[in-house]
């Protein structure tokens, strides 16, 4: 009876033995994931040094660009509404706010009328055109219905505006008026 409990049990060990496999394929398995876990420790290193190189760029931009965009289309802005907004902010989502002259507080875009929201939207897109697009070689702008809910006055001034720019590039503007 002994003897038939030891070989059972030499048989329970064979079979274990036989199910984890042969100990040199498991160590060279071993080794293999080693190496891959080795490159993707590097891949994962490289990956947060090259998001961290782009969060500095993305803020270095945002302290060079944001305050250039707002400056220029401040100044469209101001001359499309004959110089009843002076200052123009635009944050990294393009959130807009805008401060009228002679006032200390910003407002929100969200906060004025359809004409003059799509009137500062203008003015910006305007001004990234100024900013980002190569003068050497203009590229035109093609404006859809954007001058749709300003009043007879500010469409005028707007239509001004874009007729100076148009001297440079050529502008393309669609309406359903």
């Amino acid at each position: 009876a002994r003897c038939e409990r030891l070989r059972a049990a030499i048989a329970e060990l064979g079979g274990t033995i036989a199910a984890t496999g042969d100990p040199m394929a498991l160590e060279s398995g071993i080794l293999e994931k080693r190496g891959r876990l080795a490159e993707l420790e590097a891949q994962c290193s490289a990956i947060a040094l090259a998001a961290e190189t782009l969060k500095q760029a993305d803020a270095e931009l945002q302290s060079r660009f944001s305050p250039a965009l707002g400056r220029r289309a401040a100044e469209y802005l101001s001359r499309m509404t004959a110089g009843r907004y002076t200052d123009v902010a635009v944050s990294r989502d393009f959130s807009v706010l805008l401060r009228r002259a002679g006032e200390n507080q910003s407002r929100e875009v969200l906060y004025l009328s359809a004409g003059a929201a799509d009137l500062t939207y203008l003015a910006v897109r305007l001004a990234i055109v100024d900013l980002t697009l190569p003068a050497e070689d203009p590229c035109p702008i093609i404006l859809d219905d954007a001058l749709a809910d300003l009043d007879s006055a500010r469409r005028a001034a707007a239509m001004e505006l874009l007729g100076e720019l148009a001297e440079k590039r050529q502008i393309i503007v669609f309406t359903c008026d």
